[in-house]
């Protein structure tokens, strides 16, 4: 027997076809963790800051582009949907020896 199209379309190990990447909402509170020079090592910042706190599991982040005096910077910054959330996980990244501000 001949296959069907089902069993010829490319699908992701859990079964599901591949989507496209979706649009994610990225408004709410920036807690502003670092600036780089460059958006891919903005993306690797969050990733090593991720390893060393707890305080950053399930948070979404963003990197926003900037213009200085000195160029581009990519500012890292971790989401809170309220002021009140962003200030406490500012006050816990704190705690774990990070720096951090409340944009």
């Amino acid at each position: 027997p001949a296959p069907t199209a089902a069993a010829t379309k490319p699908v992701k190990a859990d079964g599901a076809a591949p989507a496209a990447t979706p649009a994610v909402d990225m408004s709410g509170i920036g807690v502003q963790l670092a600036a780089y020079g460059t958006r891919a090592r903005a993306e690797q910042g969050w990733s090593d800051l991720a390893r060393r706190t707890d305080a950053l599991a399930n948070v979404k982040h963003r990197v926003v582009e900037g213009r200085v005096d000195i160029g581009t910077v990519y500012r890292l910054q971790a989401v809170a949907p309220t002021r009140a959330e962003a200030e406490r996980l500012c006050t816990a990244l704190k705690a774990d020896g990070l720096d951090c501000q409340v944009k």
